[in-house]
């Protein structure tokens, strides 16, 4: 038997209720400064902070988490960390708030933003700045982040609701799938299961977002905020009605290129094919269905190095799944601050997802050596997935990244990690244009890999809902198909989806009652 919720059983004894969260400390007895705070030769930088008080402790911390708490279902527990997380940020806040403040006063420091995904705020200081963030009440590391990039001013623009009615329910019997939807066997799961991804929230970000009508009926509406340029919700965020581009602060998702449909370059489709391969509908003449998971929403978030707010953002909207098909190299010790953040989130029940990158092709420009081959965000374990790269054919992808990765930073010593977990497609795919037309062959690049691996995981969650990340990740490494070195390699992890057996484990788990107490 495939299912392996009795994988975390040995932890039984050490749960605890859902709502028993106690925080953590950061290990040390003085404030770690990240060597580049010092090293680098600009006259201002930004700079993230942490506080000593985290949910997540240590570099093992999220696997102790995992192990303890996986008796709660993962709805109740996203509530329980949420809050968690947000108290211990108010709290932390409260206490370093007259020193903050005075820093803010005298312009030591600059555009403070605090985040409760991980307990800490970011701001904008100098080396002369350094000491005094350093004794902040609290702070207990400190991470180089990078030049300053100003905020754009916020655009004020209407953003205009296109449909307000409920989509119509996929029906099976009226659709011809995509080839890479057979070969994944997400249409056997459909038919066989009746999993079609019906409840289940994917967060995309991205770049830029078209909508056309092959993304636009499964389209997330925020129902708490209208279209009238004021923040209903409360969130502090005006019109973030399908989504919300941080870097510009506003929830108009297109931002580059034309928005007819019929004129746009092909260059500014990247969120779209995305969107379209995890949950579009058909597109093409004779009409194909290219989502995998025909009956989920998509959700998108645009944001640069303001990525807390973005999970932050999909973390209240009760998001399932996070897709990330972007990479960030060089990083340096900042990784830690990505890895932490990511572990919150998986926590509160976000499924992250990733590419694995495309920097495996010698002679490129993109080209990296293992172990730096794939970058944040798909080389941090466990908590991010990342899905390798295969042609129609099951043969790896030239360009696909592999593994190991390594991780040997100050608060994280796994050492050599094996990644990717999984493969799927990512070469000479149908690209959907926003007129309906589809140029096949035409899009290829692991950022589709990971979308794929997106839409099985909201089949998977279309049967059971409670089913946490880390379940999930086991059930589609036991279910994959081995497509390469038997056994686990680096191209391909443990192989090619198999969403048809993947989501047949859930349903057995759930007529077992191998659920999670409420």
């Amino acid at each position: 038997m495939l299912f392996v919720y009795a994988l975390l059983f040995f932890a039984h004894a050490l749960s605890v209720p859902a709502h028993e969260l106690p925080l953590e400390t950061i290990p040390g007895h003085e404030c770690w400064v990240d060597p580049r705070v010092n090293k680098n030769r600009l006259e201002s930088f930004q700079v993230t902070a942490w506080f000593e008080q985290q949910l997540l402790g240590d570099g093992l911390a999220y696997q102790r988490r995992m192990a303890s708490l996986h008796d709660t279902g993962r709805r109740a527990l996203r509530i329980d960390v949420r809050n968690v997380l947000k108290e211990a940020n108010q709290l932390a806040v409260e206490k370093a708030g007259p020193t903050l403040k005075a820093l803010e006063a005298s312009e030591v420091i600059q555009d403070v933003t605090y985040h409760w995904i991980v307990n800490g705020f970011t701001c904008t200081t100098d080396k002369n700045g350094v000491e005094a963030i350093q004794q902040i009440p609290g702070v207990q590391c400190l991470f180089f982040v990078g030049p300053v990039r100003k905020r754009n001013t916020p655009i004020i623009k209407n953003v205009q609701p296109e449909h307000e009615d409920e989509p119509v329910p996929f029906q099976l019997d009226d659709v011809t799938p995509a080839w890479y939807i057979k070969a994944l066997r997400a249409d056997k799961a459909w038919s066989a299961c009746n999993a079609t991804g019906k409840g289940v929230l994917n967060v995309i970000h991205d770049g830029n977002f078209v909508v056309s009508p092959t993304v636009c009926p499964t389209r997330y509406r925020n129902q708490q905020e209208q279209a009238n340029g004021i923040d209903d919700d409360g969130n502090g965020l005006i019109d973030d009605l399908y989504g919300f581009d941080f870097d510009r602060q506003t929830g108009d998702l297109l931002r580059r290129g034309s928005d007819d449909i019929n004129t746009i370059d092909r260059k500014l489709l990247h969120g779209h094919q995305c969107a379209a391969i995890i949950c579009g509908r058909t597109a093409g003449t004779p009409a194909r269905q290219f989502g995998i998971a025909p009956d989920a929403r998509w959700a998108g978030v645009l944001a640069g190095q303001c990525f807390e707010e973005a999970l932050e953002w999909a973390i209240e909207h009760d998001a399932d799944t996070y897709s990330m098909s972007f990479s960030r190299a060089n990083l340096g010790e900042y990784r830690s601050h990505w890895r932490k953040a990511c572990e919150h989130a998986s926590l509160c029940g976000v499924h992250l997802v990733s590419g694995a990158g495309n920097y495996a092709m010698e002679g490129s420009t993109q080209f990296k050596p293992v172990p730096i081959q794939m970058p944040i965000p798909q080389d941090i374990p466990f908590a991010v997935f990342a899905a390798a790269g295969v042609q129609r054919d099951l043969s790896r992808t030239p360009f696909s990244s592999q593994g190991p990765v390594e991780w040997k930073t100050h608060h994280y010593q796994d050492g050599r990690v094996k990644k990717p977990e999984v493969a799927a497609f990512n070469f000479r795919l149908p690209s959907i244009q926003p007129n309906g037309r589809v140029f096949n062959q035409a899009a290829s690049g692991n950022s589709f890999a990971g979308p794929m691996l997106c839409g099985t995981i909201a089949l998977m969650l279309s049967v059971d809902p409670d089913l946490h990340p880390w379940e999930t990740r086991q059930i589609l490494i036991d279910t994959a198909r081995d497509i390469a070195d038997e056994g686990y390699d680096y191209q391909t992890g443990y192989g090619l989806i198999d969403a048809e057996k993947a989501v047949a484990v859930v349903v057995e788990g759930v007529k077992k009652g191998a659920r999670h107490a409420e």
